[in-house]
Parts: structure tokens; C-alpha cells; sequence
């Protein structure tokens, strides 16, 4: 195992000091190992056409870690550069968005608000996380007082993440079923759900339906839940 660590960091070490070919490095992304793919990643400097934007983001899912970092870490600059070939992928975000890694789904979230005003990608986008929070719920009360705990934090990490998301693309959402989401997450005790679920009721304005919602997460106990109900003004 050693040696294999050994070998793929010096076979990094020397792509890193290699200037390598457009073609060569999205035939990386396609098909090479995970040192090659990282490097690939952190060296495309732009994307020629639309079957190069779909190996790019097959990366961004389903294969190892660091590939899956390195791929988000760059997709801020190629989704500004490149909108229209980046715009095809909503179920992808929506997957990457609850990453095991939260710094993919930081990278991820941030970067695709881009989007935000683009009613179809938004529509397909906020459905998708919709359904991750029901299904987190669902889990959660299937839990058993046995379970260990980290069964519970893997759904209320998806349930986070996915508000993350949902934040910047409520509005394609249908207004009773954001109300139902919103409701479920404020009767958790878990102030870091609260506080995204306050985060999203703070765009509702003077909307009659989330009244009693807002009321509630004014006078949260929790301080950041309060916090980001009044959307980062300042609190007495």
C-alpha cells in the first residue's frame, strides 16, 4: 500500500511540472487514474465543446474523493466562463450538493447561483433536494433508540445541505410543500437545520402563508437561528 502511495505521488509530482495538452488532459479526465484526473482538473484552463463539458462533470459524482474536489474546486470559474454547456446538469449539482465532503458542497452550492434565475435548471434542481430532505426524514424516523448516532447525523447532514442548496432556488418550489419542509425542520431540536430552514423563511417577505414560521424563528432560543431569520441583520 506503501508503495503504492509512493508511486501515485511521484507520478503527480511529475505531471505537475509538465506542461500538458488540452487533449491530453480532458483524455485524463476520461480515463486516468486519480492522480492524472486531479491534476487534469486543476490544470483545464477552458472547455472547447459540450462532450468535454459531460467528462468534466462525470467526475464530479460517483469516483473518489479527491477527484470529486479537485473537479468542484474548478467548476466556479468554467460555470462563469461557460454557462450554456454547464446549465444541462441540475441532478448532478443537486447530487453533489450533499456530498460526503462539505467542501464540495460548499464549492458546488456556491457555484451553481449562477443558475439561480434560470427557472428550468431551478425547477429540476430544488425538486431534487426536495426529495433528499423528505427521504432524510423518512429515515430519521425509522431510527431505532439503538442506532448509533452517526445513522441520525447522516440525515440531518443531507437535511443541511440540501436547505444549503434549496436557499437560492426556493422560489421554483411549490409554497405548501416548502411550508411542510420548513415546519418539519423547525420541530427538530437540531439548531443547525433550524437555522437554514431560517435562512430560507428570511426571503419570504410579508408572505401570509410563512407568518407564524417567521414569528418562530425570531424568538428561537438559538442565536444563529435568530441571526439568519433577520438575513444577517443585526439582532438587539
Amino acid at each position: 500500500m506503501n508503495c503504492d502511495i509512493e508511486e501515485n505521488f511521484n507520478h503527480a509530482l511529475n505531471l505537475c511540472s509538465q506542461k500538458i495538452e488540452h487533449s491530453k488532459l480532458i483524455e485524463f479526465l476520461k480515463s486516468g487514474s486519480v492522480a492524472e484526473k486531479q491534476i487534469a482538473a486543476l490544470n483545464l484552463d477552458c472547455i472547447q465543446a459540450q462532450d468535454e463539458a459531460n467528462i468534466f462533470i462525470s467526475n464530479l459524482t460517483g469516483c473518489d474523493g479527491k477527484i470529486r474536489e479537485a473537479i468542484a474546486s474548478r467548476l466556479y470559474d468554467f460555470l462563469q466562463s461557460y454557462p450554456l454547456m454547464f446549465i444541462k446538469y441540475p441532478e448532478i449539482y443537486a447530487d453533489a450538493s450533499i456530498d460526503i465532503n462539505a467542501n464540495i458542497s460548499r464549492l458546488v452550492i456556491d457555484s451553481i447561483e449562477v443558475f439561480s434565475g434560470d427557472k428550468e435548471f431551478g425547477t429540476v434542481y430544488a425538486n431534487k433536494l426536495v426529495n433528499f430532505i423528505n427521504e432524510g426524514f423518512e429515515e430519521i424516523s425509522k431510527i431505532k433508540f439503538r442506532d448509533k448516532k452517526y445513522v441520525l447525523n447522516k440525515q440531518l447532514f443531507k437535511i443541511y445541505w440540501s436547505l444549503e442548496g434549496l436557499y437560492a432556488f426556493s422560489k421554483y418550489i411549490n409554497e405548501s410543500t416548502l411550508f411542510n419542509i420548513i415546519k418539519q425542520v423547525l420541530a427538530r431540536p437540531e439548531y443547525t437545520i433550524r437555522e437554514k430552514a431560517a435562512k430560507i423563511l428570511s426571503q419570504q417577505g410579508n408572505n401570509e402563508l410563512f407568518k407564524d414560521l417567521y414569528e418562530k424563528v425570531i424568538n428561537d432560543e438559538n442565536f444563529y437561528v435568530r441571526f439568519a431569520a433577520k438575513n444577517n441583520k443585526e439582532i438587539s
